[in-house]
């Protein structure tokens, strides 16, 4: 399909690290499939194909962190160290555990917005037409969204790994 690829790089940044991407592309395909009748062309196939790509990630968000509730599993690791790890690796995977930890702490109409901003690459006006949005919310969003990322991010780097302040 000619947006594949674009549905992969969103429902990636969206969903973050340990995502089945495949599964979720496949699931906004089959949504899109299925609502193909309702598609009246008043938008571009890019914005609606983000709309539902957006709307299947939070979905399942949502649902994985409802069954980390109700299985107590807690913060758990984003993957496992190899059995030998070399610094960059490691420092790799630290930096992802701090930016995808203050990703999460963020309301979703900033984190998408911070997302398709400074990871994607999309400009405001690009954002604005994709969310359906007035470009000065986008740009309030973002600031919004860059100052918590911050706050968020040194509060993490604050703590130990036992969670008390280091």
């Amino acid at each position: 399909m000619a947006h594949a690829q674009r549905v992969a790089a969103w429902v990636s940044r969206l969903a973050g690290p340990g995502a089945d991407v495949e599964d979720l592309v496949q699931e906004v395909f089959l949504q899109a499939h299925r609502r193909l009748p309702s598609f009246r062309g008043d938008a571009k196939a890019t914005t609606w194909l983000y709309a539902i790509s957006e709307r299947v990630v939070m979905a399942k968000r949502r649902k994985d962190r409802l069954r980390r509730l109700l299985t107590f599993c807690g913060d758990a690791p984003i993957e496992d160290l190899p059995a030998v790890a070399t610094a960059e690796s490691v420092e790799r995977r630290e930096a992802a555990r701090l930016i995808y930890g203050a990703l999460d702490r963020l309301r979703e109409k900033y984190r998408t917005v911070f997302i398709l901003f400074e990871v994607e690459g999309l400009s405001c006006a690009e954002i604005a037409s994709l969310k359906g949005l007035k470009i000065g919310t986008v740009w309030v969003r973002l600031n919004r969204a860059r100052k918590q990322m911050s706050a968020h991010i040194r509060a993490i780097e604050g703590k130990g790994s036992d969670g008390r302040q280091g």
